[in-house]
């Protein structure tokens, strides 16, 4: 007897359905005009006609789902409805708002279905079930509405992000290479202004990194520089662009960051715009080649000749072997003997002066120095020039860890040296 009952429900259902198919036009306009008396905030013009296709479109798959008793694991939105759906984002319509004129307009389409049934039913001893059945199916199309198409609106919001960030990143990138740039005009587009002060950072994922997120680090550094308002482009997915509009003689503070930063010197108007970008991204570069741990800020000033030779790598790494040698070598006598052979240079070629500055007696500075020379295989002031820049190099692309070690190795001579007159090592 239930089963029986359970039929003629559905073939009323079905009968009402298709009875309201003629109906269609006003069914689509009706839900639209109902939408929109609630929600007024919804914009004419594009939207309007975008919000019409959605009502005529879920309509119409409504009423086929009923006809046909489709079951809800078989249903999908439209094709109109997921294309208006990726629109509306592109017109910066929110997902809530979505949801929500897809609440208003099942109320409306309640409406419609009890009142058919109130017209096409014929045995009014089930008409009661025969709403129900149709209020149930179209809060499960609703809840199939909101399931499908928060993943359909996820993906666009994320690929008009990507576009929009890739536009940007191209709209900077002309703004540090093109002639013609018109400063007020770009600055205003980007709302940063290009005439006043600046300084440059660039942060890059480190490799092997998390998934820091590097807006928020970048922002992190750039408010140890300065309380300016930086702006921000994300190149890539591990890369992101950074100016301070601020007259900044300070370093950027480390972070915890899994990543590594260039900065740049502090320069003015739209060359220095350019020029502390790409000097943020030869102190970068270095970071890189010397193989600097996350977190490390590197300044454009304390690496600029090592920038400058540093731009092919293996180019440079073979300099520094051909001038140097075994002291090229990361051993303690090798990093020990570029330090002293550096202050010697550094104090004018003076031994006395050199001992000061480092911390030895005179002696023992000779004694290294006669050692290197033993080691590079020709005298010091033997293309003292070379040798100079490799030494340079060789500092400034170590590990900041191997410095620390490198700087406990002169302190620790620096207390020997003071105990006897004569120190004999190496």
């Amino acid at each position: 007897m239930a089963r029986s009952s359970e039929k003629l429900i559905l073939a009323t259902v079905r009968r009402i359905a298709t009875a309201l198919v003629p109906e269609l036009p006003s069914i689509g306009d009706g839900t639209l005009s109902h939408i929109l008396a609630a929600m007024p905030e919804i914009p004419h013009g594009g939207m309007i006609d975008l919000a019409r296709a959605s009502c005529h479109a879920n309509s119409k798959a409504i009423l086929h789902a009923l006809i046909n008793s489709v079951p809800f694991e078989q249903m999908a939105p439209p094709a109109e409805v997921v294309q208006s759906t990726r629109a509306m984002v592109q017109h910066n319509f929110s997902y809530d708002a979505i949801m929500r004129a897809y609440r208003v307009g099942l109320i409306y389409w309640c409406k419609r279905w009890s009142d058919a049934v109130e017209r096409y039913c014929r045995d009014k001893s089930i008409a009661v079930s025969v709403v129900s059945y149709g209020t149930a199916f179209l809060i499960g199309w609703l809840d199939l509405i909101t399931q499908r198409l928060g993943s359909e609106y996820t993906d666009e919001a994320e690929r008009v992000a990507r576009e929009g960030s890739l536009a940007w990143a191209a709209y900077v990138r002309r703004v540090l290479t093109e002639d013609d740039v018109n400063i007020r005009d770009a600055g205003l587009r980007l709302g940063y202004n290009l005439a006043g002060h600046h300084v440059a950072l660039v942060l890059q994922r480190h490799q092997g990194g998390d998934q820091t997120p590097l807006d928020s680090t970048a922002h992190e550094i750039a408010a140890t520089l300065s309380r300016a308002k930086p702006l921000l482009v994300r190149t890539d997915i591990d890369t992101v662009w950074c100016w301070i509009p601020a007259q900044v003689t300070s370093e950027g503070r480390p972070t915890q960051a899994a990543v590594i930063v260039g900065q740049g010197r502090p320069a003015v108007g739209l060359t220095g715009f350019r020029r502390s970008h790409r000097e943020a991204c030869d102190a970068l570069r270095v970071a890189r080649l010397a193989g600097y741990p996350a977190g490390t800020v590197t300044y454009f000033e304390h690496v600029e000749l090592a920038a400058l030779c540093g731009s092919d790598p293996a180019n440079c790494r073979a300099f520094m072997a051909d001038q140097l040698g075994s002291l090229a070598d990361e051993t303690v006598e090798a990093r020990r003997l570029r330090a002293t052979l550096t202050g010697f240079f550094d104090a004018n070629s003076n031994f006395r002066a050199a001992g000061s500055r480092l911390g030895l007696h005179h002696n023992t500075v000779r004694y290294r120095l006669n050692r290197a020379e033993t080691l590079l295989g020709r005298p010091l002031e033997e293309n003292r020039l070379h040798l100079e820049l490799a030494l340079h190099l060789a500092d400034r692309l170590a590990a900041p860890q191997r410095r620390v070690e490198r700087s406990a190795d002169v302190a620790g001579s620096r207390g020997r040296g003071r105990k006897k007159t004569v120190v004999r090592q190496q």
